[in-house]
C-alpha cells in the first residue's frame, strides 16, 4: 500500500513538472518572439526609447 502511494506521489510530481516544462517551452518558443517583434515594431516604444535614453556627448578623437 505504501509503495503504491509513493508511486502515485512520484507520478503526480512528474506530471506537474512536465506540465510546467511544456508551458514554459511553449511560451519561450511561440509567444515571446512575437512579443519582442511587436515591441520592436511599436511606434510608442520607439518614442519612449528616444524620450528616456540619456543623451551622450560625442567626443572628438
Amino acid at each position: 500500500m505504501i509503495e503504491i502511494m509513493k508511486m502515485i506521489s512520484k507520478t503526480i510530481e512528474l506530471t506537474v513538472l512536465a506540465v510546467f516544462s511544456v508551458l514554459f517551452a511553449g511560451y519561450a518558443l511561440f509567444i515571446y518572439p512575437f512579443e519582442k517583434l511587436s515591441e520592436m515594431m511599436s511606434a510608442e516604444v520607439k518614442e519612449k526609447k528616444l524620450k528616456y535614453t540619456p543623451a551622450t556627448e560625442k567626443t572628438v578623437a
